[in-house]
């Protein structure tokens, strides 16, 4: 298993595990957020509810994780790549009882008995375009998430907003640059809100 590095600024954290040659997974969709200012654009893009719960798919190594908590909120941290558990446990460690984190699929995760009332997702999705709306179908499929913010690749909100059966509200809010990312996204990204159109029907 690979060492996480030590930890430093979101930019020099994602830059040293490019430069120890960290292996991303291709099949996860796996990039690494090296913007600081980013991740507090996001969220303050986000409108999270004061003191809210956040589920964050997808942490990798924690940048938007601990930008969320160190705003005040709660964050549920999941992240599928167990090699990241350390440097998730370092990088949110500060934040206490205000930081959770699971390593595991998503989709083999029971949000209901982790999410509470009025959830907001805040991620950054895989950059595989099928994965990422499969994800967001997902997610949205407990009732007690009611809002998200999520970046993503143009075709994956396509996909999204092609999507009747989902019952979701896609919007797109801002734009992120490739080079943000390491490795840079291979396609266009977008920054959109997420919300429902009609009543989650579980």
């Amino acid at each position: 298993m690979q060492q996480s590095p030590p930890l430093g600024s979101a930019s020099a954290l994602a830059d040293d595990y490019a430069a120890r040659g960290f292996a991303v997974r291709a099949d996860l969709g796996q990039h690494f957020l090296r913007s600081p200012e980013s991740a507090r654009r996001l969220v303050d893009r986000a409108e999270i509810p004061s003191g809210g719960q956040v589920i964050e798919v997808g942490a990798g190594l924690g940048t938007l994780s601990a930008t969320i908590a160190a705003a005040g909120h709660r964050i549920w941290a999941v992240e599928r790549d167990e090699r990241l558990q350390s440097q998730l446990e370092q990088r949110l460690g500060e934040f206490g009882g205000r930081a959770r984190i699971t390593i595991d699929d998503v989709r083999r995760v029971d949000l209901d008995q982790g999410l509470e009332a009025g959830s907001t997702l805040v991620s950054i999705m895989p950059f595989a375009p099928v994965l990422a709306a499969a994800l967001v179908r997902h997610v949205f499929g407990s009732p007690l998430l009611v809002r998200g913010l999520v970046v993503m690749p143009v075709l994956g909100a396509d996909l999204l907003v092609a999507d009747e059966a989902a019952g979701l509200r896609v919007e797109e809010v801002d734009g992120i640059a490739r080079e943000d990312f390491y490795p840079p996204a291979p396609s266009v990204l977008r920054v959109v809100a997420i919300e429902r159109s009609r009543a989650c029907s579980k």
